[in-house]
């Protein structure tokens, strides 16, 4: 139980981290430096400190507009800055201390985060949102805070879309054409939900994960929009009114109970039924304006929906290339015929994916993968279409969004030079593939740069530019830059037609997303399509024929065509002016430059007038590794009872994280402790503990012993891909077993005494997995999990024990052919020992051990899954015991339906159902010298078989720990091949044992 406590205190303190690498997050290479503020701290590591200076601004900024709005002023928030993924993402967590997370990214064109004045400052406004909303603590919960450390924030457990959906309203700082709430992509998503079938999510869905688009991005849509909902209808004051009676809640899930003062006597379930309808109208109005003109009738080529983006023709016209991320698949290059005939997935590619043809059998596409194994960057890859393998054309460059000129004879892309800056970058390309010297064709302080296309005859570069609040086209020529359009709509996804007489671009003007065309002769620009829902990224056929593009439907978004008619074009909706501030013309590096951009941001662009630098000084881990809560505990050891106390703490960057407790033991009037510590300021990450309690002696006498272990210390390789990680362990263990005074010595009649004395082993684990499941899937569909576990103590270590365990498992995961979600999962482990501590089993097999609760919680929060228990179901836990072991467990995994059954926001939601058939096969057995305990050497005849199924509720509890309720029949078949049911007659009758179990298999 103390080591069960100290590893769930240690694990709390970790659980914050960003994923995947929760315990290892940042570089250790990383030299990190801190700006105070009067309200934060700014945490920032070499060549950010410009980005660092505008985000301790925009913070104090943010902190001087909210708290007055929202009702609620924290004393201080840690903020850290990285520049080390190709993601424009943060986080945010009250626990154990208000701590926002940055990257250093804006964000790419199409996106739901696109529509921004300054994306750095809608960044820091929304995190801070989340800490002004989530640390907004009273009442019970507050006062145990008080005395306890921060550990309870009840607004925490409220639905995603409550959380998500007020930073949404606040994070445009109150600009009302800004912001996700302000997104003409947002306007299309909450349109198709309304509008098309099945119709628009109730309440208890959309407060629990989407297994359907928009999936991840519905709480930030819903939320945001209801929220604004709420606002409008009930003012800023009662949406602050109600966060500080929710964050007051011991029982914190009943939100829709707590808000009825607030919102008019109505309930959650009322108010959404109501802003429902409100969409639905609004939706209807905006289709009734649409249809005033002839709608695009537009040829969809896929109806896969989920995320598309990036359609590009072959050079020869022959197909549409396109990436897609599926809701039941691996993301990828995908190929389309212009007939519609589906090609399938040409490669996989998990992350960025924007692309360029430079043939129909090869691709360059920008593929974001693990750097130096703590960063995820983008980088340049020659793709073939025909086998899916890549081969690297950069390393470490962070490029992305390429493009070739006509021929192959030079390629450009948008690099990411620095913390917030984006370049456009030529560099020429020759026939072999190698990439020769590098130019900077613009990079403007104070601007982003996306998707270049390099014109038919290779002399201009149309891009996509976003600066002074606004987002438009313009044309790199001759080391010169010009905009093509100039007004206050979002204008990007710029495509040249093969003749050079248009540049085609999608636009929000109007309100929806459709496509236009620039006419570069006259500058004239023309409306090309009239949709309903969103067309975007235009590209032309080689024979300039054809346009395809992005059109979007509540499934998400498809490729279609239609067919290049410029007498077809129609007169543009008028975009909404430009904003106020002015964009002018300044110097950029010519085409023969090599240099790169200063590291900055469009948060604060240096002038004249400009307040000094605030003054940075060296990192401090000590400023945030105090204990930050402690809770007294009262549990149980071999004699009895224990009561002590439990803390721990981790520093912000966590590089150091510990946990320690002390207890004393009631009955033997034994004191006792547990320390641990973890620290991720090295490669390989470093762990260390130490404890001494009472046990039990493992023999059958059971006295009682002191069971000191003087240092449990260990050093973890990992190795991480996207798609795969490898981690090793190396470790060695002293402990001290002595019997405490008072208790008897062994036992000289038992067959194997345990005698006191000093064990001290060395130990290695070894685990792998490049296992897959996607949104829809119901287990994982493919790869592989494989375990290896070796210990050894002995003369050679110091021991006074003599003892050796080897332990391994395989996993499996192969998709049914032709069955939607149908999986067979294969499961072989097996053990063998030598040595006892006093004839205790080294080894057990039997039925299927009930799981922690508390471990699922945290697996969760971590991303962990830690290591399924052996199962073999039909018999009762332990009934084979042995000095080794094999087993062989088969499961055929099926979908039975979605019921989606859930009530307003209650925390419990039933998403799915879903059934297995099993078959499981293993004995234990002895080996040869080693103590007798399963009575039989290895043979198939001592093999046991247990068949049965199993009915998977799959739940959702306090909206977002997503598990499954297991409700298993299993009957004990024997033998097979040795007398079946006849071997198990000393086991008792044969019968069918029902079981319950909350927790996945394997």
């Amino acid at each position: 139980m103390r080591r069960a406590l100290l590893a769930v205190a240690l694990l709390g303190a970790l659980a914050a981290a960003p994923r995947p690498a929760a315990a290892q997050p940042y570089d250790p290479a990383y030299r990190w430096r801190t700006i105070d503020t009067a309200h934060f701290r700014v945490h920032f590591h070499q060549g950010e400190e410009p980005l660092a200076q505008d985000v301790a601004v925009v913070a104090e900024r943010a902190h001087a507009a909210l708290t007055p709005v929202l009702g609620y002023a924290p004393r201080r928030t840690e903020i850290v800055l990285s520049d080390d993924v190709d993601d424009a993402n943060g986080s945010a967590t009250p626990l154990p201390y208000d701590t926002i997370r940055l990257y250093a990214v804006p964000p790419p064109s199409l996106s739901e985060l696109n529509d921004y004045r300054d994306w750095l400052e809608s960044l820091v406004f929304h995190e801070y949102v989340h800490i002004l909303h989530l640390d907004h603590v009273g009442g019970i919960p507050g006062a145990a805070n008080r005395i306890f450390g921060k550990l309870f924030a009840p607004n925490g457990l409220v639905p995603a879309w409550m959380t998500e959906g007020l930073a949404v309203l606040h994070e445009s700082n109150g600009d009302p054409a800004s912001g996700r709430n302000a997104s003409a992509i947002h306007e299309m998503y909450a349109r198709a939900l309304a509008l098309e079938p099945p119709g628009f999510p109730p309440l208890d869905e959309a407060s629990n994960p989407l297994l359907e688009w928009p999936v991840g991005t519905a709480p930030y849509l819903l939320g945001g929009r209801f929220m604004r909902f709420l606002e409008e209808r009930y003012g800023d004051a009662a949406i602050a009114g109600y966060l500080g009676r929710q964050g007051a809640q011991l029982w914190p899930y009943a939100p829709s109970w707590v808000a009825r003062p607030y919102f008019g006597g109505r309930s959650f379930p009322e108010l959404w039924a109501e802003y429902a309808e409100a969409e639905r109208g609004r939706g209807e109005e905006v289709v009734t304006a649409v249809r005033e003109r002839p709608v695009t009738a537009a040829r969809r080529l896929t109806a896969r929906g989920g995320r598309a983006e990036n359609p590009r023709w072959s050079p020869d016209g022959s197909f549409v290339a396109y990436w897609r991320r599926p809701l039941d698949g691996r993301p990828g290059l995908f190929r389309v015929s212009p007939e519609g005939e589906d090609l399938g997935r040409a490669a996989t590619v998990d992350a960025n994916g924007t692309f360029a043809l430079r043939s129909p059998g090869e691709a360059i596409a920008a593929i974001g993968e693990v750097h130096r194994e703590f960063r995820v960057y983008d980088d340049l890859r020659r793709v073939d279409l025909r086998t899916g393998r890549t081969r690297a054309l950069t390393r470490g460059e962070r490029a992305t969004d390429p493009d070739l000129a006509p021929g192959g004879a030079f390629l450009v892309y948008v690099q990411r030079s620095g913390p917030g800056v984006l370049a456009l970058v030529r560099r020429p390309l020759d026939a072999a593939g190698r990439l020769g010297p590098r130019e900077v064709l613009f990079s403007h302080r104070g601007a982003e740069v996306y998707e270049p296309r390099v014109s038919p005859d290779g002399r201009r570069i149309a891009f996509t530019l976003q600066e002074g609040g606004r987002r438009d086209l313009a044309l790199w020529e001759d080391g010169g830059v010009t905009r093509l359009t100039d007004d206050g709509a979002l204008d990007t996804s710029p495509a040249w037609t093969p003749d050079g007489r248009f540049v085609l671009f999608d636009s929000d003007r109007g309100g929806l997303y459709n496509l236009y065309a620039w006419e570069a002769a006259t500058g004239e620009i023309s409306q090309v399509t009239n949709v309903e829902t969103g067309a975007f990224q235009p590209d032309v056929s080689p024979d300039g024929k054809t346009i395809a593009f992005l059109l979007y439907s509540r499934a998400g978004y498809d490729v279609a065509t239609i067919p290049l008619d410029p007498g077809s074009f129609m007169p543009p909706f008028p975009a909404p002016p430009a904003p106020a501030a002015a964009w002018e013309q300044t110097p950029t590096p010519t085409p023969t430059s090599t240099s790169t951009a200063t590291p900055t941001s469009t948060a604060s662009a240096p002038a004249a007038d400009d307040p000094a630098p605030l003054p940075s000084r060296p990192y401090r881990a000590l400023d945030t590794l105090g204990p930050t809560f402690w809770l007294p505990f009262l549990s149980g050891d071999a004699s009895g009872t224990v009561v002590g106390a439990i803390t721990g703490g981790v520093d912000v960057l966590f590089r150091h994280a510990w946990a320690a407790q002390a207890f004393w033991s009631t009955s033997t009037r034994e004191p006792g402790y547990a320390l641990a510590y973890q620290g991720a300021w090295s490669w390989p990450r470093l762990d260390l503990s130490s404890s001494r309690f009472v046990g039990s002696s493992p023999d059958p006498g059971d006295r009682l012993l002191s069971v000191w272990t003087l240092a449990d210390a260990g050093a973890t390789f990992t190795f991480t891909r996207l798609a795969r990680v490898t981690a090793l362990r190396l470790g060695w263990s002293g402990t001290r077993y002595d019997t405490l005074a008072g208790e008897p010595g062994p036992d000289p009649r038992l067959p194997y005494p345990f005698r006191d004395g000093f064990l001290s082993d060395l130990s290695l684990r070894l685990s792998y997995s490049d296992a897959r499941r996607f949104v829809r899937s119901i287990s994982p569909e493919e790869g592989r999990n494989a375990s290896l576990s070796l210990r050894y103590a002995g003369p050679a270590t110091g021991s006074d024990y003599e003892l050796a365990r080897a332990r391994g498992s395989v996993e499996q995961y192969l998709r049914v052919p032709g069955l939607s979600r149908t999986v067979l999962a294969l499961r072989l482990s097996g053990g063998l020992a030598r040595g006892t501590l006093g004839g205790s089993a080294p080894f057990e097999l039997g039925g299927v051990s009930q799981p922690d609760v508390l471990s699922i919680a945290l697996g969760a929060a971590l991303g962990l899954t830690g290591t399924p228990p052996d199962a073999l179901r039909g018999y009762a836990v332990g009934s084979f015991e042995g000095t080794g072991y094999v087993l062989a467990n088969g499961e055929l995994r099926f979908p039975l339906g979605a019921p989606r059954l859930g009530h307003g926001t209650w925390p419990l939601f039933l998403r799915r159902v879903h059934g297995a058939l099993f078959a499981d096969l293993g004995e234990t057995f002895d080996r040869p010298g080693e103590p007798i305990l399963a009575g039989n050497r290895l043979s198939a005849e001592a093999l046991r078989l247990g068949v049965g199924a199993e009915l998977r509720l799959e739940l959702v509890l306090g909206y977002f720990l997503r598990t499954d309720l297991r409700l298993g029949l299993a009957r004990a078949m024997g033998a097979p091949f040795g007398g079946w049911r006849a071997a198990d007659a000393w086991l008792g009758p044969d019968e069918v044992s029902p079981y319950v179990i909350l927790g996945a298999s394997f």
